[in-house]
């Protein structure tokens, strides 16, 4: 049976990073996109150019297209790791990056979840000159926090409902090689037989 495990964090806090580290570590584990999928799927329908314009659908919209990759990813038949965010921010406004159904319906076997400080966080957002158009760069350390907290009541609800083990990460600024040494350990775990 293929295992999907979900792979989030806050914008910012060094999930692709990360995740780049390990994507040599298998042939048979895919790393899946989320963002880049719905965009691919939207881009089919030329609704929107890029990702940012993602956020210009209508949520019922947007939900399809979730529901599009997920068939898309399962039709694989592949071991993956989904890249996406358990929120997506838009100015005062959370909207879910995955809802607790999809994660039953696609029967998700983890979550990892990076994370950070809100000062890093703030601060890898400032220094990387290929996000500086991105929706959440003006975020306030307070408001990162407050992504964070939102995101870890969602990740808690996740694990009691669909009875699942999640995995905390911390990706602090130095320690990113023990960040993917967690994660490698993590995947070796669910991803090996």
């Amino acid at each position: 049976m293929t295992k999907l495990i979900l792979f989030v964090g806050t914008p910012g806090a060094g999930k692709s990073t990360v995740l780049h580290s390990i994507a040599e570590m298998g042939k048979s584990l895919e790393i899946v996109n989320m963002g880049d999928m719905m965009l691919k799927i939207a881009k089919e329908r030329e609704d929107v150019t890029d990702r940012e314009q993602l956020g210009t659908l209508s949520d019922e919209q947007i939900k399809k297209d979730r529901e599009v990759a997920f068939r898309k990813i399962i039709e694989k038949g592949k071991d993956s790791l989904i890249d996406t965010h358990l929120t997506i921010k838009y100015g005062r406004r959370y909207v879910p990056g995955v809802t607790l159904a999809e994660l039953k319906k696609i029967r998700i076997k983890a979550i990892i979840y990076i994370d950070a400080t809100a000062k890093e966080i703030w601060k890898r957002r400032h220094s990387d000159t290929s996000k500086q158009g991105r929706r959440n760069i003006n975020d306030t350390e307070a408001e990162i926090d407050e992504q964070k907290s939102v995101n870890l009541a969602i990740l808690s609800s996740c694990a009691i409902y669909l009875s699942i083990p999640i995995y905390i990460i911390y990706n602090s600024d130095g320690k990113q090689a023990e960040a993917v040494a967690e994660l490698e350990k993590i995947v070796k775990e669910h991803f090996t037989e």
